[in-house]
């Protein structure tokens, strides 16, 4: 659904969201699913910081061809985007997927989504119930699924993602794009996403 969604996008086929809620070309059943995932996409996804990071995406999904890394660039684009994917994915999936954790389940995001409200002012005030935490976290792991990071049904088994020479040069293109050229890169806060260790990502740049 996301890389058909990029794909519509960059080749400029006209109204998107037509095509999402009336014509429903994904075949969900309800139009109000329809409309929050075309609001979700809308901002998650075909949101842009810049030109320079339109064009890295544009490049890649002016049209689809398997062969490319298109589950990274979606992983990272809403990593960010979207500030609860992203908190999330940092200081839960990959704290565990660096500290070699071998599987997660919805209840471990669900209490983590719990402590973050505890601790974080900004999702504090989101005033999240047990009816409305549950869906995410299970729908996170839907994410992380689809996505290739992780498997199985209830509990989730994390995968080890090896990234190649041609990624990581296209992880090191988005940083830049979205943090200018000037930034120091070796320590930046963004680089977990890369899936590669602090001492391994440095040893890589300096190649």
């Amino acid at each position: 659904m996301i890389h058909e969604s990029l794909r519509s996008y960059f080749n400029g086929e006209s109204d998107l969201k037509k095509r999402f809620v009336e014509d429903n070309i994904f075949g969900i059943r309800t139009e109000e699913g329809r409309g929050r995932f075309y609001r979700g996409i809308k901002s998650s996804i075909l949101t842009f910081q810049n030109a320079e990071h339109e064009e890295i995406y544009c490049s890649f999904f002016n049209t689809l061809d398997q062969a490319l890394p298109y589950n990274l660039l979606i992983f990272w684009q809403l990593s960010i985007n979207n500030r609860l994917f992203n908190v999330i994915s940092k200081n839960f999936y990959l704290k565990y997927y660096f500290n070699g954790k071998l599987s997660i389940t919805g209840h471990d995001v669900f209490y983590f989504m719990q402590d973050l409200k505890e601790k974080d002012e900004d999702f504090e005030s989101q005033n999240w119930t047990k009816k409305t935490t549950e869906p995410v976290a299970s729908k996170y792991l839907t994410v992380l699924r689809k996505l290739g990071l992780v498997e199985g049904v209830q509990k989730k088994q994390l995968l080890h993602i090896q990234i190649s020479d041609q990624e990581f040069t296209v992880f090191l293109y988005l940083l830049i794009a979205i943090y200018g050229e000037g930034t120091n890169f070796l320590n930046h806060e963004f680089n977990i996403f890369s899936f590669v260790s602090n001492e391994s990502f440095n040893e890589r740049v300096k190649l």
